[in-house]
Order: C-alpha cells, then sequence, then structure tokens
C-alpha cells in the first residue's frame, strides 16, 4: 500500500511538471494570433559591457510546434531610448531558437522592436526585456578597495580625462598652426619693408647721382659763359 502511494506521489509530480513547465526567467511571451513569441536576454541578468545577447523563440499557438525560418521576412531591432540598432539573429540547435549577439553599453531599458511577417501573421511590436543592471551590484571585493588603497580611478573618469586631453591636443595642434601661419606673415612683412627700403635707397642714391650731373651741369655752363664774355 505504502509503495502505491509512493508511486501516485511520483505520478503526480511527473505530471504536475510535464504540464506546468517552469517559466524562463525574465523572458516575455507575447501572442500575435497563431504565432507565440518569447524573448529575453541570453545571460540574465544583463550586465553593462557584458557580451550577451537576445534570444528570441518562436512557436505556433495551435500545435506548439517551433516555426522554422521564422525570421526571414521580420525586421527585428533593439531599442534604447532614440537609439535604434538592427539584430543579427542565427538560428540554434533549438528548433524555432534565435539568438543575436549584443554588447549593453548603458543600463537601463531596452526594447526589442519587431515588425514584418512570421508564418503569414502579421507582426508589429514592441517588447521590453529585462533592464540592464551595473556590474557593481556583483562586483566583489568593491573596485575601489583591490589592490590600490582606494586609489583606483573609476573608468568614467578615466574616460572624461581622455576627452578632455584629445580636445587640449587638438585646440596645441591648432594654436601652432595659427602661430606658424602669423610667424610667416611677419617674415612676409619684414622681406617686403626691407626690399623698400633697397628700393628706397636706391632712388636716393639715384636723385644724389642726378643732382651731381646737374651741378657739374651747372658749372661747366658757367666757365663756358665766363669765357665767352672774357672774348
Amino acid at each position: 500500500m505504502e509503495k502505491v502511494a509512493l508511486f501516485l506521489a511520483a505520478l503526480l509530480l511527473l505530471s504536475f511538471l510535464a504540464f506546468n513547465p517552469a517559466p524562463v526567467l525574465a523572458h516575455v511571451e507575447v501572442v500575435i494570433g497563431d504565432v507565440r513569441i518569447v524573448g529575453g536576454w541570453v545571460n540574465e541578468p544583463p550586465l553593462v559591457n557584458q557580451l550577451n545577447g537576445i534570444v528570441l523563440i518562436i512557436t505556433q499557438v495551435s500545435n506548439g510546434q517551433p516555426v522554422n525560418n521564422a525570421l526571414a521576412q521580420l525586421d527585428t531591432t533593439l531599442q534604447k531610448g532614440t537609439e535604434t540598432r538592427l539584430l543579427d539573429f542565427q538560428p540554434t540547435e533549438e528548433a524555432g531558437s534565435y539568438t543575436a549577439t549584443i554588447l549593453p553599453t548603458q543600463t537601463g531599458q531596452y526594447s526589442v522592436v519587431m515588425r514584418g511577417t512570421i508564418a503569414g501573421q502579421a507582426i508589429d511590436r514592441q517588447i521590453e526585456i529585462e533592464d540592464v543592471e551595473d556590474t557593481a551590484r556583483f562586483s566583489f571585493p568593491p573596485a575601489a578597495s583591490t589592490g590600490g588603497g582606494g586609489n583606483q580611478i573609476p573608468q568614467g573618469l578615466i574616460e572624461q580625462l581622455q576627452t578632455v586631453i584629445t580636445d587640449l591636443t587638438a585646440q596645441v595642434e591648432e594654436a601652432n598652426v595659427v602661430a606658424q601661419q602669423a610667424n610667416n606673415a611677419t617674415q612676409s612683412v619684414t622681406e617686403s619693408i626691407e626690399e623698400l627700403r633697397i628700393s628706397a635707397d636706391r632712388a636716393y642714391l639715384f636723385s644724389l647721382i642726378g643732382v651731381g650731373a646737374g651741378a657739374a651741369g651747372i658749372a661747366v655752363g658757367v666757365v663756358a659763359l665766363s669765357r665767352r664774355e672774357k672774348i
């Protein structure tokens, strides 16, 4: 009797498990006509700057069978705020299951946007998947206390400093170009002034020669007149 009771209890447990499968962690299910779509992250919880992926499991509601080549006529994008990215899904070994690799670079809410058709069923739906979390919640020991006595610089501050250094470098290079252009202009002006000075010196010399020649001519004329008067 006791063995029969144990057998019946085991049978009930197996029946319960068979007809009540455990839900997929944090995945979202939508039903559109005869198409059921279950979507979410491949690795959960999703963490910022950790390589991950989006998974879609597509089956028919009427018979529970997976839909092969389900995404051939479906455009699927991942959306974060106003930013979108087209997802490149690949079939997995499990029929009706497709994954697309993605590296989430920001924490917060992401959405999978689907437009097109699956097995003749028109699809225009957006599903919000699990929020991407900061790795700090799972870090141990805290990054600030590892090996450096709390002197480790946060990655965000390093990136800001790199941006500032890049901007300063660009400004210094631009200032060097302007300074070189000013130096070239100054040199050009100096050369022009020197040329003017040489031209002025030449003109002055020529004027002195002209004055001298004129004075000599006058002197010769006076002598000639004096001789004519004596005659």
